[in-house]
């Protein structure tokens, strides 16, 4: 239930954020920007912000910190990805079993292949 109501509060301020960043005005023409006017600086004053850019800085930190409260396990309530088919197996909680002494013997018995009596060819030693 938690984690629907924080994927509601993501997706809205997404929006918000994408409005808003799509609402601002342009500080300059595009020629401006490829000029060498060293008397414009790339963001402006900072003195003065509108209420357009307040809302803006509050959507992208509300973006950064959901987003980031997303990714912890105990709001979607799981532990990993990789964790979420079967658990883990350890080593000592599956012992290996012990061979049969009726394998071992069967493998005794049985004779080994014959070797090839067909000759190798020899390297060619070529320059």
């Amino acid at each position: 239930m938690l984690a629907y109501i924080f994927y509601g509060l993501f997706v809205l301020s997404c929006v918000v954020l994408i409005l808003c960043v799509l609402l601002q005005p342009g500080k300059a023409d595009a020629g401006a920007l490829f000029s060498s006017s060293v008397s414009s600086t790339a963001f402006g004053p900072r003195g003065t912000q509108t209420l357009l850019s307040k809302i803006t800085i509050g959507a992208a930190a509300a973006f950064m910190l959901i987003a980031l409260c997303l990714s912890l396990p105990f709001i979607n309530g799981t532990s990993s990805v990789l964790q979420a088919g079967e658990p883990p197996q350890t080593l000592a909680a599956t012992p290996t079993p012990a061979p049969t002494p009726q394998a071992t013997q069967s493998a005794a018995a049985t004779p080994a292949p014959a070797a090839s009596t067909k000759p190798s060819p020899a390297p060619s030693k070529s320059k």
